[in-house]
């Protein structure tokens, strides 16, 4: 799992590359379910975001789902990462 996470995270950096400053993905196995715990923060502001997803450990059954779920979360991540670069864009004008 973490090879997947490795090669999403490093793909979302290069996508962002010009916005992004950090970029961090954790992931946590607690109370039978796999957290994601992501942070990042912006070059504009340098300010840290961060956000959790949960995905209970019956979600899966083998490597393909698991990585399809890894995949939807970046998914969300990425579009979290869109709104605060709105965000931050639209303060700046």
């Amino acid at each position: 799992m973490q090879a997947i996470i490795d090669r999403l995270s490093q793909e979302l950096s290069e996508r962002y590359l010009i916005y992004l400053e950090t970029l961090l993905v954790e992931l946590v196995s607690e109370g039978g379910s796999l957290q994601f715990q992501c942070g990042f923060s912006l070059r504009s502001d340098h300010q840290l975001r961060t956000c959790r997803f949960g995905v209970p450990s019956g979600e899966w059954s083998n490597d393909a789902e698991r990585d399809a779920i890894a995949a939807a979360v970046f998914e969300e991540l990425e579009h979290f990462i869109d709104e605060e670069i709105a965000e931050t864009l639209k303060d700046a004008n």
